[in-house]
């Protein structure tokens, strides 16, 4: 005689979740984002001119370098790297493409002299940790250190390349990039998604996205499968650094000036995004369209502290506070799926 199947509340059977399990979960998968959605509201009832139109414009530029500098940061983080060198990185690329245009190098040596930079960082940052084995942490903090260093000894300790007083037809190309618009579209956002849209691409859609994933899975089954571990985690330095270069570019062009130190701000905000798109990715995984949306909050955040009257110590705090909020939510959430 069989025995009736035990059923649990909602009239699933044990063992399987029932439809108020499934919801649970849906919630607890977006509860990041909903948090974010939260935060946002309450800046837009405080301060209406949050959600003016023309703010949000504003802010979507804002957006854009830190949106280059986070994706380039989040694919090398996907295998489980760091680049603490990357506000550095910028900083240098931009500064010696504005000192090449006030030179009359023209754009094109400007832009390729930022990009040598940034190619130079990340072989250097891709040997040490990727082929010699230096922890990231230690090779990219020295190197950090290098190219701060380095950048004050070429602009004569701090003394700006100021792009909107020079000559016109020295810096036309750069300054037109950096504030024109191709019809309603502002030309540094075309570029910031052309960016996104080639790193999706990628790192879902090519060999070379299959193997960053085998590598932040399992390195050792990596192995086996033949993949190259240290190429392919060497080569995610390289791509942080291009990109950290090409954001160096956009700083510069949006500015009209070129100071070291100036792209310092983005390395806590880039590493904030990240960790923020990770823990709102409904599989806790760092991708390269959540860390947009991570730095588009935080872009957001700060142009709402500023609207009600907050300064930079309540952004550094709330970013540190977020950063640790998103550790905390991942183990957690790695701990509940164990």
């Amino acid at each position: 005689m069989s025995t009736p199947t035990a059923m649990r509340t909602g009239g699933s059977p044990a063992g399987t979740p029932g439809p108020h399990s499934h919801r649970l979960d849906v919630v607890r998968s977006y509860a990041t984002v909903l948090g974010m959605l939260v935060a946002l509201a309450v800046i837009a009832v405080a301060r209406p001119l949050f959600i003016d139109p023309r703010n949000l414009a504003a802010v979507a530029v804002d957006a854009t370098v830190l949106v280059v500098l986070a994706v380039g940061l989040s694919v090398l983080m996907a295998m489980k790297g760091l680049d603490l060198s990357l506000a550095a990185t910028a900083d240098l690329a931009g500064y010696l493409a504005a000192r090449a245009l006030l030179q009359g190098e023209g754009a094109l040596t400007a832009v390729l002299i930022a990009l040598a930079v940034g190619l130079v960082v990340g072989v250097v940052n891709g040997l040490l940790s990727g082929y010699l084995g230096v922890p990231a942490i230690v090779a990219t903090l020295g190197l950090n250190l290098v190219l701060t260093a380095l950048a004050l000894v070429v602009s004569d300790n701090g003394t700006p390349q100021q792009l909107f007083t020079a000559p016109i037809d020295l810096v036309k190309p750069f300054l037109v990039f950096g504030s024109d618009s191709w019809g309603p579209v502002r030309l540094l956002l075309l570029a910031a998604l052309l960016v996104v849209a080639l790193a999706w691409f990628a790192t879902t859609r090519t060999t070379w996205g299959r193997r960053v994933d085998l590598v932040d899975s399992s390195a050792r089954a990596a192995r086996l499968a033949g993949i190259g571990v240290r190429s392919t985690f060497a080569s995610g330095f390289v791509v942080c650094s291009l990109l950290a270069a090409g954001g160096g570019l956009m700083l510069t062009a949006r500015t009209g000036l070129a100071v070291p130190g100036s792209a310092q701000p983005f390395l806590l905000d880039a590493f904030t995004a990240v960790y923020l798109g990770a823990t709102a990715s409904p599989r806790g995984r760092i991708t390269v369209l959540w860390t947009v949306v991570g730095a588009v909050f935080v872009t957001l955040l700060a142009n709402g502290l500023v609207l009600l009257g907050l300064g930079a110590p309540w952004r550094y705090g709330l970013n540190g506070g977020l950063i640790l909020l998103a550790l905390a939510l991942g183990v957690l959430r790695r701990r509940s799926s164990r």
